[in-house]
């Protein structure tokens, strides 16, 4: 499973015997004894925690684009709520979307969906495709959905649902970090797809996805790193929640991949023991 997540699986070193000492004759003199310089141990170097990325603050101009929320928005449906999405004008991202990235998958009547996974901001190919975890960063993603089992939304007879979401329905132009005001409008949209999907596990992946779950049951979510939230289970809506790092940052930090793979073993572990 590791390896799938390219994620090294080192081997044993093999020991190499050690030599026969020479034999000591008696005419043999020990040598004058050296002084060895006794090397002093070094500080164990820490991990930089990867940086928290800012959650910009509005200026006028973005304060000025804020827009009213969909009326009834918390009563919708889910082909209304992804009406609603794709129309929505809250706030300024939807100036330069080409479309509004809302789900691969849907929840299944009259039964909860087994996982919820929850991305960023869409990239340039979710903005082309509407598809969440699209682009250069969708083969890792179906690597780390393989090496649990798991498949996306698309295959048929999987034993495990998954639906796919983004914090954010639209991109932020030029790359940027989203305003505090827009990830809070497109929070209303993530919190009634969790409604509606009732997941037995909510796996948060990346910085805004675990600011956007956890900003009501953790009020001071947007202060801390993502490193010190992951690795434990957090309770948002109801539901177990587990934060791991997102599949483009994996991507250029590989060194955290087995890292990701505890996590997604918790998320793993904690369906098992019964989820939600």
């Amino acid at each position: 499973m590791l390896a799938e997540m390219g994620v090294r699986v080192w081997q044993p070193v093999t020991t190499i015997p050690p030599h026969p000492a020479p034999a000591v004759t008696p005419s043999s003199r020990p040598a004058p004894a050296l002084a060895v310089p006794v090397a002093v141990p070094r500080p164990p170097v820490r991990q930089a925690t990867p940086a928290v990325p800012a959650v910009a603050k509005p200026d006028a101009t973005a304060v000025a684009r804020l827009g009213s929320l969909p009326e009834g928005l918390s009563r919708m449906d889910w082909p209304g709520l992804k009406t609603a999405a794709a129309e929505c004008r809250a706030c300024g991202l939807c100036e330069q979307r080409q479309q509004s990235v809302f789900a691969e998958g849907a929840p299944v009547e009259g039964q909860g969906t087994d996982w919820l996974i929850i991305g960023d901001a869409p990239n340039d190919s979710e903005n082309a495709s509407g598809k969440p975890f699209s682009g250069p960063e969708a083969d890792l993603l179906d690597a780390m959905l393989l090496a649990m089992g798991l498949h996306r939304p698309s295959c048929t007879g999987a034993k495990e649902t998954v639906v796919l979401v983004n914090a954010l329905k639209c991109k932020p132009p030029a790359q940027r970090n989203p305003h505090a005001d827009e990830l809070a409008q497109c929070r209303h949209f993530l919190n009634r797809q969790i409604e509606l999907l009732q997941p037995r596990v909510i796996l948060a992946l990346g910085r805004l996805a675990s600011m956007a779950v956890l900003h009501d049951s953790l009020p001071d979510v947007h202060a801390v790193p993502l490193g010190k939230l992951r690795g434990q289970v957090h309770l948002a809506h109801g539901r177990p929640v587990i934060v791991s790092y997102h599949p483009a940052y994996l991507m250029r930090t590989p060194s955290d991949k087995a890292k990701a793979w505890s996590d997604l073993c918790l998320a793993m572990q904690q369906l098992r023991s019964g989820g939600a």
